[in-house]
């Protein structure tokens, strides 16, 4: 990677590093937040360009550490640190919030496990870097200063934040800060903050339960001055922009448990010219065994990371571990915006964000949804399949006896939502056969896992229990119920009667049933074919009914209502036509012959957006009680018109099933932040590194307007789309098959891929200008008939790929 790949991505609020790995951030006044979300798979925490956002260990809901409060516009709640000048007694801050004090330079950059502020003002440059330790539940903020001047200069460098220490956000401020109880030990520099109650209740039901942390708070070098006391610190009627004490080095060293309780340490620092020092900053907790007092652990982690030397190796070990990371699987294309995507930050947002986090500056979850993490846990499969099987049994252990499962949970206290949606479950024995397609490990199927609720079963027999409650779930017309909803939750009223009807649950259904025949006929240690052969009718019955009874003439209908009426059908009025029901036709199979192509025209014509697929449309324009909460949305907002990013990535996917490499390269790049961002920042406003939830769709007045930022199973999807339909290695039974769906003005594609223990380099290479085709497969130099690799012994392998047979440039 070089600087020259990615100068053309330069927007008028920031670019990315030459390497790639950072986005760098030239002014502060971005249109939305423009987030980082960084996590070491327990504990995190969120920072925007202006320095707002909190921390969090293992739940960002259960067990959120600092107070923050949502604000798009103002985002003017963080965790802060201010620079006093002790002569002149300016005051400024390390982030653009809260001071917003002019600079001479402001930059921040948003890198893969950390985040840097770096400013220029009044002859001084301050460095700010905050990111959590790679395996302890603490952060570490390592600050430089230079003095850039001819004069020496005397400062104070002060923190300040606000804890919350339990459930977030503490709306009822008031009562929960009657709990929360700090000190300050001397010989370590640090504040201790710890409460009284948790929000997660008793074993017995009831809220009698201490928060089981005691969170600290510490700093190198010799403090000048501590509080916890806002009333202090801020002042009445004061503000973070105007804090009383902190302005005029007020600092009262009040502790206990009568304050509304932050946090507070203040250095002094003097600079001779040219001078420059460095000053950590330590925030993180540590399981307690009595009530404030100091413990070994919280000792260990200030006396190793409060050492700068320590601090420096700590953030190159995080720099080196996502690096690392994210160069076990590498596509390179002739489109630079496509190969910074999918090799880098893809990977960090569904890693970081969506899957450890859980969490995004638009919101904050901290639960595992069953199907939601599930579906981003196939990424594991290009280098670490074995962590996929990890949550795959961690979701099999939030099934119940009778096959339905919860639609989330909480890691924290184990308690979630039992869910009448129809289709959550059901991504159990979908997932599971993807885990199996890239490792055939099938000894895994043999594996007992327990059951939420009690009792045990095989890991196949869990995926078993999904299908048949699913197959007792059928309308008269041989169709699946869609119960509280299926993918989509915003059909929440459809099916509450269970009477209606979800026909795109029938078409995933129905490749799960054919999958699942599959295994139980040839590859299950324990072999079922009575049972297969039962799927395989199935199947088929279900196939015809959804031809029969959801095919309307020019595409699929998207539902039926309990009252029969459809959804998603030319006769509505709104909704004429659903997304889902379209791409996974194709991608199910259910759709044969010439209604493939009529339903990727019915997709082009009615569907196709300026950011993507909308999900439907047109829009709901008023509430009905009968559909559910998805017509309460505005029009074009989310799910309701909008285009839902993580059903517009199967849209991407259903185009290259079909061949159509140019249609299918026009979605990616429409879903592409880092291409939406260069060509209108305004628009757009989110970030132009990781992917939106949703997009603003023709309805809205904001048409292009992205939103939701991080927090999307859409990430995992486009990366996966990237390897298994462009560039088109598919893991299947008898190996890696090969089949590309590439542009045709593309001469090459390199991809580093490691598969079921061998390492391949691949090259395809297209001479004649094609989009697909395979005409000869060279491993090692040896020609293999067909387009599957074989399983190989580990090792490095080369394999040589040459296309011909199809042009695929259908559609302009």
């Amino acid at each position: 990677m070089n600087k020259a790949r990615y100068d053309s991505f330069t927007n008028k609020y920031g670019h990315f590093s030459d390497d790639g790995y950072e986005f760098i951030v030239t002014r502060p006044d971005t249109p939305r937040p423009w987030a980082n979300i960084i996590s070491n798979g327990d504990y995190g925490l969120v920072v925007t360009q202006a320095g707002g956002g909190f921390s969090w260990k293992t739940d960002v809901n259960l067990n959120r550490l600092t107070r923050w409060n949502q604000d798009l516009i103002r985002d003017d709640w963080g965790k802060w640190l201010y620079l006093r000048d002790l002569d002149s007694g300016e005051l400024r801050s390390l982030a653009f919030q809260p001071m917003q004090v002019a600079y001479d330079v402001y930059r921040v950059h948003h890198g893969l496990g950390y985040s840097t502020f770096v400013q220029q003002f009044s002859g001084l440059s301050s460095e700010w870097i905050l990111f959590p330790a790679k395996e302890a539940p603490l952060e570490i903020w390592l600050v430089t200063l230079k003095n850039s001047d001819n004069t020496p200069r005397r400062l104070q460098l002060a923190s300040y934040f606000e804890w919350n220490l339990g459930a977030g956000p503490d709306n009822t401020r008031e009562f929960h800060k009657l709990f929360i109880e700090t000190s300050y030990h001397q010989s370590l520099q640090t504040l201790l903050a710890t409460k009284t109650l948790w929000e997660v209740p008793a074993k017995r039901g009831h809220w009698n339960t201490d928060w089981p942390f005691i969170a600290f708070h510490a700093v190198s070098t010799p403090v000048s001055g501590w509080d916890t006391s806002k009333d202090v610190l801020i002042g009445r009627n004061g503000g973070f922009h105007n804090p009383a004490g902190i302005k005029t080095g007020t600092f009262s060293r009040t502790s206990g448990r009568f304050q509304d309780a932050v946090a507070s340490l203040a250095t002094d620092l003097e600079l001779a010219p040219g001078e420059e020092k460095t000053v950590v900053f330590l925030l993180g907790m540590a399981e307690k065994n009595s009530r404030l007092k100091m413990t070994g652990k919280i000792q260990q982690y200030i006396e190793k990371y409060r050492v700068p030397e320590n601090a420096r190796r700590e953030l190159q070990q995080v720099k080196d571990f996502w690096r690392e990371m994210t160069r076990q699987s590498v596509i390179e294309t002739p489109d630079d915006a496509f190969d910074l995507l999918t090799n880098i930050w893809l990977k960090y947002q569904v890693y970081s964000g969506h899957l450890w986090a859980r969490s995004g500056y638009y919101q904050q979850s901290g639960a595992f949804g069953f199907r939601d993490q599930l579906q981003t846990s196939q990424a594991w499969l290009l280098h670490a399949p074995e962590k996929m099987l990890e949550h795959i049994r961690f979701n099999a252990r939030h099934q119940f006896r009778k096959g339905t499962v919860l639609h989330w949970w909480h890691p924290i206290t184990e308690q979630g939502l039992a869910t009448n949606m129809s289709d959550d479950l059901l991504w159990l024995p979908f997932m599971l056969n993807r885990y199996l397609q890239e490792t055939a490990n099938f000894a895994a199927l043999s594996e007992t896992i327990p059951f939420y609720d009690g009792g045990e079963a095989t890991l196949q027999e869990h995926a078993l229990k999904a299908i048949e409650v699913t197959l007792q779930r059928f309308s008269d017309r041989g169709l699946p119920l869609i119960g509280e909803g299926d993918w989509c939750d915003g059909f929440s009223a459809l099916g509450l009667d269970w009477k209606g009807e979800s026909i795109w649950l029938g078409m995933f259904l129905y490749r799960i049933l054919l999958d699942w025949a599959e295994l139980l006929s040839r590859h299950s240690p324990e072999q079922k074919p009575d049972l297969a052969e039962k799927y395989c009718d199935a199947a088929e019955k279900l196939k015809a009914a959804l031809n029969r009874e959801a095919w309307n003439g020019q595409w699929y209908t998207g539902a039926t209502r309990d009252d029969g009426k459809p959804i998603g059908d030319p006769s509505a009025k709104e909704c004429k036509i659903y997304l889902m029901a379209q791409t996974w036709a194709i991608l199910s199979g259910v759709a044969v012959g010439e209604r493939r192509q009529q339903v990727v025209q019915a997709m082009l014509e009615h569907l196709e957006g300026d950011n993507g697929f909308l999900l439907l449309y047109p829009a709901f324009q008023t509430p009905d009680e009968n559909v559910g909460y998805i017509t309460r949305y505005a029009p074009g907002l989310r799910e309701n018109g909008g285009v839902y990013t993580h059903a517009a990535t199967w849209g991407v996917m259903a185009l290259a099933e079909m061949g159509l490499a140019a249609d299918a390269m026009r979605h990616f790049r429409k879903l592409n932040p880092i291409l939406q961002v260069h060509k209108d920042a305004n628009r757009y406003v989110a970030e132009p590194y990781v992917l939106p939830g949703n997009i603003d769709g023709k309805d809205s007045p904001y048409y292009g307007r992205a939103g939701w930022t991080w927090y999307t199973g859409s990430a995992a999807w486009l990366l996966t789309i990237a390897y298994e339909s462009i560039a088109g290695l598919k893991p299947v039974q008898e190996g890696l098959k090969i089949d590309p769906c590439i542009l045709s003005e593309w001469p090459q594609v390199k991809i580093l891929r490691k598969f079921r223990g061998a390492e391949y380099h691949i090259t395809i290479k297209n001479p004649e200008k094609q989009c697909g085709g395979v005409k000869e497969i060279r491993l090692n130099g040896k020609t293999i008939s067909g387009n599957v690799i074989p399983q190989q012994p580990a090792g490095s392998y080369a394999v040589e790929v040459t296309l011909t047979g199809r042009e695929g440039n259908r559609r302009s």
